[in-house]
């Protein structure tokens, strides 16, 4: 890093599944994901910002259907030459939260886009907003037909009654 020349470097490429070690987990990565990285060198001050586009295949937690959903994810890097070292309770700033330490003058960025990836997968995925998920009683998936359990529920939950109550009058507000 420290023989890059002054000023700014960028890198494209494109990386796969089985390259970013994405593979057997609880979401796909379709095709492959886009890198774009800057790498920008200042004196001995070195940030590296890389944009990520990639679309993940998703599970809905609703209604269990698989889904496609777009995401582009940007994160910088401060280079730190060197191994880090632990030092005693000091404020620390985004330079101090986002440093990488480079022992050798070549850093993988693989890992970190990797790291990006699996950190904008939604904790709860859904296909839709407003996803109807699963009848409760026969498993039917209510966003593509209407079972004869629809309406049951309702009728046999008091709470939920109340709940659409509140809400229509909240709605009418």
């Amino acid at each position: 890093m420290l023989n890059l020349k002054e000023g700014v470097t960028e890198y494209f490429e494109s990386l796969g599944p089985s390259e970013l070690d994405l593979l057997n987990l609880d979401f796909r990565l379709k095709d492959k994901a886009f890198v774009h990285t800057t790498v920008e060198k200042r004196g001995n001050k070195v940030k590296i910002t890389i944009d990520t586009k990639f679309t993940l295949i998703l599970t809905c937690s609703r209604c269990l259907e698989e889904f496609e959903q777009d995401f582009n994810t940007v994160d910088e890097y401060f280079v730190k030459p060197g191994q880090e070292e632990l030092e005693p309770e000091k404020y620390l700033s985004d330079e101090d939260i986002f440093s990488i330490f480079a022992p050798t003058q070549e850093i993988d960025t693989t890992p970190l886009v990797r790291d990006s990836i699996i950190l904008s997968v939604p904790m709860k995925p859904l296909c839709k907003e407003d996803c109807k998920g699963l009848c409760s009683v026969c498993g039917v998936n209510l966003n593509k037909s209407i079972c004869e359990h629809v309406g049951l529920d309702k009728e046999k939950d008091e709470w939920r009654r109340k709940l659409e109550e509140i809400k229509k009058k909240l709605e009418k507000k």
